[in-house]
């Protein structure tokens, strides 16, 4: 009974996991910060790992995302159920290693990385089940009568012969498996259309038309003036400095939204966020971890293959494990143009 919490957890979360999923709008949409090709190919560049994503989940990012997704939230529902426990506690400690050779590898120290921890969580119900505990797997192997009438195990024979526990059992497995692709569904239709963050191309002297990613405009940081990545509106073009590049109107980035654009000095990407008080603040758009885009989400700097998240007002490492913060960028608005400034 003293593992009976641990297995309401993991269930829980695995359940969650897959919602988290399925209902993020830029999960399955190509040059979203959280796109799970994205993500893929951050999980298997320079990881031991990685040879089995792009064997089996790469060149199909979207199958293999949703089939992950769904097959997490059937695993949480047989784990919190305790049903064929044995079984579902091995796909989820096989899942959470593959992640740890995978998505978590890169995290120093170790322990630091969340994949290590879950797969040795899930040691003990591949060992024992959940022996001992309210679970299902305990009530089937003596079915009540009203178990055996609700789940119509199987035709009753003339002499009225009772059900086996494994028909039982496989079909509770099916009802669990409805239910998971239920929830499924219910969680992709309410994650709602996804809205493409802005792009500004140097030397275009103007932006894409293309919606913007929200944010909140008062969570994107506040109106500080510290570091070469932050500009307030000038009045003319007298303020811009000689071989900026135009991005484009500083119109199309209200406060709390941010933009991406190629750096004029190199190409590599970068990342524009007017903050709540409509200050410009500029950064690399290069993770310092493993080298992934970040994007812009809620006002924080995301990385979408390790979790790793930076200030949007300093580019300073606040979560994660990227081991050094952004490389700030100059722009200016000058004119009611945004300008880059080469490094």
């Amino acid at each position: 009974m003293a593992l009976f919490p641990l297995r309401l957890f993991l269930g829980v979360t695995f359940v969650y996991a897959g919602i988290q999923k399925l209902s993020d709008p830029g999960f399955l949409h190509p040059g979203a910060p959280t796109y799970i090709g994205t993500q893929l190919e951050g999980f298997a560049n320079g990881t031991p790992g990685g040879f089995i994503l792009r064997i089996f989940a790469i060149p199909h990012p979207g199958v293999a995302g949703v089939g992950v997704a769904i097959t997490e939230i059937l695993i949480g529902l047989l784990v919190t159920a305790g049903l064929f426990t044995r079984i579902a506690a091995a796909g989820g400690m096989g899942l959470n290693f593959v992640l740890f050779l995978t998505a978590s590898w890169n995290t120093t120290p170790y322990f630091l990385g969340p994949d290590l921890v879950f797969t040795f969580a899930w040691l003990p119900f591949v060992l024992a089940g959940a022996t001992g505990q309210p679970a299902l797997d305990n009530s089937t192997m003596h079915p009540s009568e009203a178990m055996v009438r609700r789940t119509r195990l199987r035709p009753e024979s003339p002499a009225g012969g009772a059900a086996t526990p494994m028909s039982t059992r496989r079909t509770l497995l099916m009802e669990f498996g409805g239910i998971a692709l239920a929830i499924a569904g219910i969680s992709a239709l309410v994650k709602g259309g996804y809205s493409a963050p802005r792009t500004l191309s140097a030397g275009s002297g103007a932006a894409s038309k293309g919606p913007a990613k929200r944010a909140t405009a008062g969570n994107a940081g506040g109106g500080g003036n510290g570091g070469s990545g932050t500009s307030h509106s000038a009045p003319s073009s007298s303020k811009v400095p000689s071989g900026a590049v135009k991005l484009g109107p500083g119109s199309r980035l209200p406060s709390g939204q941010a933009a991406t654009y190629s750096d004029p000095s190199d190409g590599s990407p970068d990342i524009l966020i007017r903050d709540s008080e409509g200050n410009l603040k500029a950064f690399s758009a290069v993770c310092t971890h493993a080298g992934c885009t970040v994007g812009y989400e809620g006002g924080t700097i995301v990385c979408p293959c390790h979790g790793g998240e930076y200030s949007a007002e300093t580019g300073e490492v606040i979560a994660g494990p990227p081991p050094a913060p952004l490389a700030p960028k100059k722009v200016v608005e000058a004119g009611g143009q945004i300008y880059a400034v080469p490094s």
